[in-house]
């Protein structure tokens, strides 16, 4: 239609076939009966609903999950004859959700629908069957008071608690599929919910409106932000907004998807609508998309005639929408079951412990992390560290009788970069060449003459060097600290001389980003979220669409302060210092990498004994702590900036994250922003063995080190 034009032409989206959401029934009960699964199917009511659906023809066979022997008193009771083979006992709700997949997984199963079990229980278990990038709860409604009665579309009142932009679109594609599938409407029109039709900076569903809009849509016309009066009435388009034109006009006043700013107020306009199906003033059917097949998720408040037609609501799509093979989409994997076999040693050197494990593919045989002596040298760790790791690698393999394995792989230090920045990935430290094992010495120099600064890690390469030696193997680094995705904007520090470059956990942050977006059934290209790894050293990354685009500097940079690292401090208390004479150069690095964070102000750095005290009643113990927490979470907000509005969690790893006082009181602060994720287990050393089995078995190329010339990285 033209640009002009203030109302719809003749060429406008068709309506829904369906009168009444009543209708789906009889559709239903026409179309093929389907088999339905119910997890927790012991409870009386949902039995009854699919016997109810089988005398409409809905439904030829259902499937009861969980307690067998609760199941069966249930059916006697409401006198429901269940084939024996179709009740599959379970001990646990665990094992209840987790043969549910199984059995969506083998096919058969058309409809989910949840009973006697617990939600998120069920949710994580049906991780492994996710088809789309977001699920959620898309409801079809009629109530005579709204758009004088005609169905509706809604979404989401109950799943997605997170409504970022990325989101959003997911949900406005699921309650699209659902319209045009169900409701026969070939381009429905979408409205983008808000206080107000008009952008208002300081009303941020506004802003998501527009931005909604501004998208382009293939099968759908997408408009917002609109009032909730100007999407359902053309009364009020009448006197509100006569001057609407494009999609504008073609959504306003005749929507047929309501989309909600966020959980809350979706919740909220639902819970209102309901009240008018109580007094027989409207009807209701729901649907979960977003996995392999349709779910339903009933209310107990939910009448016997809103749960019947949920149930034919999913059969229709069920038979009718495009939802995908019945395989799921592949989870990311890290390694190709060819490859199960390579023995991966991994070293992994850290500033409070060394940890070694033997791995088999991404399958951990032995594994052992030793503490470091808290009085070491932090500047001898090009020599007498790799000396002493050596010592504490023999002990690992001998306790362990580890006699031979296929390669080496260790963390990557701060080797001197040059202009250019250093991509992450994994770096040849040794390869075997005809049966000789050649190392890459310039690498070795590098680090061990002039790393760009004194850590740990910087062992980490002659030590993998003096491995493949010894064993014949080769060896490599996978994604070492220095590694460098940031946008330009993150490079610029506020002082034209100084250039801010990364140094960061880059290997912690990226295998917790890949290990989220495998909980979440995201592809890591298009993962967005902020992860902080909290060890020794703290790194706060926006990673977005798995690129860390920046990151607070861990090492002596900025941010939080750590256990025994001072964070960003004042610049001019800083300056003072340095003339103060009390510290060389190198004594003064020592003191803010050694004894600063909460070693400085308790006299320990080590979280075990540090929380000891705290329950013992330690005040000052505590207020460390809190604002240690606190500091972190104050640099996960601002990265939550940098990742920008797709940022979909936070998540939370390193050794920190083992102790309860810590994450409880980071999680206090940021809950109520993001989910966050804790990982108690941090994949570090499952992200080295990874790397170092995809590039001997051939699917990612290896990346060599060209080191800058020697006065350059001086430079």
């Amino acid at each position: 239609m033209s640009a002009g034009s203030s109302m719809p032409q003749d060429n406008s989206p068709a309506r829904s076939t369906i009168e009444r959401v009543s209708d789906l029934v009889l559709i239903a009960g026409h179309l093929k009966p389907k088999s339905v699964i119910i997890p927790g199917g012991d409870r009386e009511e949902d039995i009854l609903l699919v016997d109810a659906a089988r005398d409409h023809g809905i439904v030829d066979r259902c499937i009861l999950v969980g307690d067998e022997r609760i199941i069966r008193a249930a059916a006697d009771t409401v006198g429901v004859a269940i084939d024996p083979d179709d009740i599959l006992g379970t001990a646990s709700q665990e094992e209840t959700a987790a043969r549910t997949v199984d059995a969506v997984r083998a096919g058969g199963v058309d409809v989910i629908l949840k009973g006697n079990i617990s939600t998120p229980i069920l949710n994580r278990a049906m991780m492994r069957i996710v088809v789309r990038n977001t699920i959620s709860l898309v409801t079809m409604f009629d109530t005579q008071p709204v758009a004088n009665g005609r169905p509706m579309l809604l979404t989401d009142p109950g799943v997605t608690t997170l409504c970022n932009f990325g989101r959003m679109v997911g949900l406005i594609e699921n309650a699209v599929d659902v319209a045009r599938s169900v409701m026969g409407i070939e381009r429905p029109r979408v409205a983008v919910l808000s206080a107000n039709e008009k952008v208002i900076d300081s009303l941020p569903s506004t802003k998501m409106g527009k931005a909604l809009a501004e998208r382009e849509w293939d099968h759908a016309i997408v408009y917002g932000p609109l009032s909730f009066d100007l999407a359902v009435s053309a009364d009020s388009v009448r006197l509100k907004g006569p001057g609407f034109t494009g999609a504008a006009a073609e959504v306003a006043g005749q929507a047929d998807v309501l989309v909600c700013p966020s959980i809350d107020a979706a919740n909220v306009l639902y819970k209102m609508a309901m009240e008018t199906v109580r007094f027989g003033l409207g009807t209701f059917a729901g649907i979960t998309m977003g996995v392999m097949v349709p779910y339903v998720i009933l209310s107990r408040a939910d009448n016997v005639e809103t749960k019947l037609q949920s149930v034919a609501l999913c059969s229709i799509a069920s038979e009718r929408m495009e939802m995908g093979q019945p395989q799921v989409r592949a989870r990311p994997v890290a390694l190709p079951a060819a490859d199960a076999t390579q023995r991966v040693l991994v070293v992994n050197p850290g500033s409070m412990s060394i940890k070694l494990a033997l791995f088999e593919g991404a399958r951990s045989l032995h594994e052992q992390e030793l503490p470091l002596d808290p009085t070491r040298d932090a500047a001898a760790d090009s020599t007498a560290d790799t000396a002493r790791f050596l010592a504490m690698v023999d002990q690992f393999l001998a306790e362990h009788a580890i006699e031979s394995f296929d390669a080496v792989a260790a963390r990557g230090g701060l080797l001197p970069r040059n202009g250019a920045k250093l991509p992450c990935g994994t770096y040849v430290v040794a390869e075997v060449r005809d049966g000789q094992v050649v190392v890459d010495d310039a690498m070795v120099q590098a680090i061990t003459e002039r790393p760009e600064s004194h850590h740990v890690s910087n062992v980490g390469i002659p030590l993998a060097a003096d491995l493949a030696r010894r064993f014949g193997v080769p060896a490599f680094i996978v994604d070492p600290v220095v590694a460098d995705d940031f946008v330009p904007e993150a490079e610029v520090s506020g002082y034209a001389p100084i250039r801010r470059r990364s140094v960061a956990h880059v290997l912690s942050i990226r295998a917790a980003a890949r290990r989220a977006a495998e909980k979440t059934g995201t592809p890591l290209d298009r993962m967005t979220c902020v992860v902080a790894h909290m060890g020794g050293g703290i790194t706060v990354a926006a990673v977005r669409h798995g690129r860390m685009v920046d990151n607070t500097i861990a090492l002596l940079g900025e941010g939080p302060f750590t256990p025994q690292r001072a964070g960003t401090l004042p610049l001019r208390e800083i300056i003072d210092l340095c003339y103060s004479g009390q510290f060389t150069k190198d004594q003064l690095l020592e003191e803010l990498t050694q004894r600063a964070g909460l070693q400085s102000y308790l006299g320990e750095h080590r979280m075990e004994v540090i929380e000891k005290r705290v329950e013992d009643g330690d005040e000052t113990a505590r207020a460390a702590v809190e604002a240690m927490a606190y500091q972190i979470a104050k640099s996960i907000g601002a990265m939550c900036v940098a990742a920008g509005p797709e940022t979909e969690a936070i998540i939370l790893t390193g050794g920190l994250c083992r102790s309860a006082l810590v994450v409880r009181a980071i999680k206090s602060r940021l809950s109520h922003l993001i989910p966050v994720l804790a990982l108690k287990d941090t994949p570090e050393m499952e992200a080295m063995a990874e790397g170092a089995c995809r590039v001997l078995a051939g699917h990612e190329p290896p990346l060599r080190y060209t080191p800058p010339p020697a006065h350059e990285a001086d430079a």
